[in-house]
């Protein structure tokens, strides 16, 4: 029995820690972008993509892959996170075996591995491409990102060229789930300086070439094809970077090429709130004339939050440099270059964002988090083999370090669940007070309670735009207002018809009162609602608004100019 559980000593460790740490997943629910795709999937099903041309739909650019899944969990499985969780948890718990397997090849050091795997199953750091049905994506990216690696370990290991073939067989998989892989086309071939001896040289590179043609024509294609649209983009999209002040717009990209994988080294074994609990005090410490200011904490949560995480990853960047000459030894100094090169070139595909803080969003980091783990596996190996006694103390602060992070997941988790269970609540409130729609219907929702700033229900995004879905038959409300995102964004406010549908959505009675009269409707159309947050209940109020909608109507007849 011992030894069957030490032969499968690293199954069982990441089966466990994944279990422990995403159990409570599949009571989740919807959090903000799902209903957006959801929509989207209710009003054109998969016909997007048969609506592109040939060349976004080849270079993987309209992710078909990543848009059948959201099809069949947020088209045929409609309201319900448990399938698409449970997809998320199989396919996390299958990479981290890929890292066991990846690393345990190159390393021959089970310690190594096991680290690596257990890491990537706990990071909170990068959570969010496993929780958050909207990123799931990224999951089977990653996926393929690891086969694509593999494969080519095992073209360095044989100079068999069909494994060329087959790594960049499965970069494009992952391409058409996400492009979170798209680095790839510069990474594998390098590692053929990495691990060959091979230099610099004009004729080296050249062999390089010739051995690596497939991956340089279809990535300099699809490098072109793609980052070129959003490189020479005509106008600003949300989230996307343009320049700032004085900066042109390449000059921010190579500082973000240089910036995030830098900021990001640290802070991927750093959760936010960790960092972000000491950045005041050395906010207060060092900036005493920001004290009181309203933008203490935005430096805090920015300049200050980067000057640690550079300064952090300088610090690791020394260490590792000094492990790796202590050592003096081959395999480990060709396999800490393949890790940095990889982590860092694993933020190539967001340099052309915008962060809202130090940290990029939670699921940039997934594919960081392959190579971190690497990382993290050889800084537990360097410290057990300092001392045979001092290794233990080092597995209990390893085991303290996971737990840490697999319980902010839990955590956050737990949030969602009980922010999930509210919404549910409001949804299934108004429904069973209102089952169904009329050809025109207005909802007028409010509460006790503001959310998210002056916004009075627990949504985050537009409440119209989920009432649209909620309700949604593909007869009762016209399918374009919602391949249209009418009413989406947060706090979004208004009515719109076609034909004989009409809907709308308000929180403001004045703004409703407008749109009635704007329209000439009547306010028997309108069904109002109030939300009790303590209880999580809804009360039906439509009976009061409507008198009052007339009583505002009147004094506003009254008071216009004749």
């Amino acid at each position: 029995m011992i030894e069957v559980v030490k032969k499968n000593l690293f199954w069982i460790l990441i089966i466990a820690f994944t279990l422990y740490t995403f159990w409570d997943l599949p009571r989740t629910f919807y959090q903000q972008d799902e209903w957006q795709t959801f929509g989207h999937n209710l009003s054109l099903g998969l016909d997007v993509l048969f609506n592109v041309g040939p060349l976004p739909f080849l270079f993987g650019e309209i992710r078909p892959l990543s848009s059948i899944l959201y099809f069949i969990f947020l088209g045929f499985f409609k309201f319900t996170v448990v399938p698409a969780a449970i997809f998320a948890i199989f396919l996390h718990a299958v990479n981290s075996i890929l890292v066991y397997y990846l690393v345990n090849k190159i390393t021959k050091q089970r310690v190594i591995a096991i680290a690596a795997a257990l890491f990537l199953v706990t990071n909170s750091v990068s959570h969010q491409a496993v929780t958050w049905v909207s990123a799931v994506g990224t999951l089977p990216a990653a996926t393929f990102i690891l086969l694509a690696i593999i494969s080519y370990f095992r073209y360095l290991d044989t100079s068999n060229r069909k494994y060329v073939l087959v790594s960049l067989i499965f970069t494009i998989v992952s391409l058409y789930f996400k492009g979170v892989g798209i680095f790839l086309f510069i990474f594998l071939p390098l590692l053929n300086m990495i691990y060959k001896n091979n230099s610099f040289s004009i004729k080296n590179t050249k062999n390089i070439i010739s051995q690596n043609s497939p991956f340089f024509i279809f990535g300099f294609i699809i490098l072109f094809v793609r980052l070129g649209q959003v490189l020479f983009q005509t106008q600003h999209v949300a989230g996307f970077t343009n320049g700032a002040g004085n900066t042109s717009y390449f000059q921010t990209i190579f500082l973000h090429v240089v910036l995030y994988p830098l900021t990001s080294l640290f802070q991927i074994f750093v959760p936010p709130l960790d960092l972000y609990s000491i950045t005041p005090v050395i906010t207060k410490m060092q900036y005493k004339f920001l004290i009181g200011s309203p933008v203490v904490d935005l430096v805090a949560q920015s300049i200050v939050a980067d000057m640690i995480a550079i300064l952090g990853s300088i610090v690791m960047l020394g260490a590792l440099g000094i492990f790796v000459y202590k050592l003096k030894d081959k395999i480990t100094t060709r396999n800490i270059i393949f890790t940095l090169l990889f982590f860092f070139l694993s933020f190539l595909p967001y340099v052309v964002l915008d962060r809202d803080s130090s940290y990029l969003s939670s699921r940039y980091f997934y594919v960081g988090a392959l190579a971190a783990g690497i990382l993290f596996g050889y800084f537990v190996y360097f410290l057990i083999n300092l001392n045979k006694y001092f290794k233990w103390v080092v597995f209990a602060l390893v085991f303290l370090f996971l737990f840490h992070h697999g319980t902010i997941i839990r955590d956050d988790i737990n949030y969602q669940v009980r922010l999930g269970n509210e919404r549910q609540t409001v949804l299934k409130g108004i429904k069973e007070l209102k089952p169904t729609l009329n050809n025109r219907t207005i909802f007028y929702v409010t509460s006790d309670k503001e959310y998210y700033g002056p916004i009075t229900n627990p949504f985050q995004n537009g409440l119209g735009y989920v009432l649209e879905v909620w309700y949604y038959d593909g007869n009762n409300i016209p399918k374009e207002f919602l391949s249209e995102n009418f009413l989406w964004d947060l706090g979004s406010e208004g009515y719109k018809s076609k034909g004989d549908k009409g809907f709308g959505y308000f929180q403001d009675i004045d703004k409703m009162v407008a749109a009635i009269n704007k329209n000439k409707l009547n306010s028997d159309i309108v069904n109002a609602y109030f939300i009790k947050s303590k209880e999580q209940e809804v009360v039906d109020i439509t009976k009061e608004t409507r008198e009052r909608i007339s009583t505002i109507s009147a004094i506003t007849q009254n008071d216009s100019p004749r």
